[in-house]
């Protein structure tokens, strides 16, 4: 006889991650493991993920003219992580 108590893997790891305050830092790790399909093929080339801390993501870039050209992207960037991943934690991205 089945438990009315059972529910889908995912939502119990899922429940089970955000009650011990550990499931925004594993959807920012994925943000971090996606970052070449959200950055898409032009800009993956060129940047790397370097780290994920207190809501920011930082990003290495090659060169200050880089650097100019991507934050004109930063919005379009934060929303794509919105829309990719389930991260909301992520609210500033910092190129360096």
């Amino acid at each position: 006889m089945k438990s009315s108590r059972l529910q889908p893997l995912k939502m119990a790891l899922e429940g089970f991650l955000k009650s011990r305050g550990y499931l925004n830092v594993c959807r920012e790790l994925e943000v971090a493991r996606m970052w070449p399909e959200i950055a898409g093929e032009r800009l993956s080339r060129v940047t790397e993920c370097t780290g994920v801390d207190d809501g920011r993501l930082f990003i290495r870039v090659p060169s200050s003219t880089w650097r100019h050209e991507i934050s004109y992207l930063k919005q379009q960037l934060l929303q794509k992580i919105r829309t990719h991943t389930k991260c909301t934690s992520i609210k500033n991205i910092v190129f360096y």
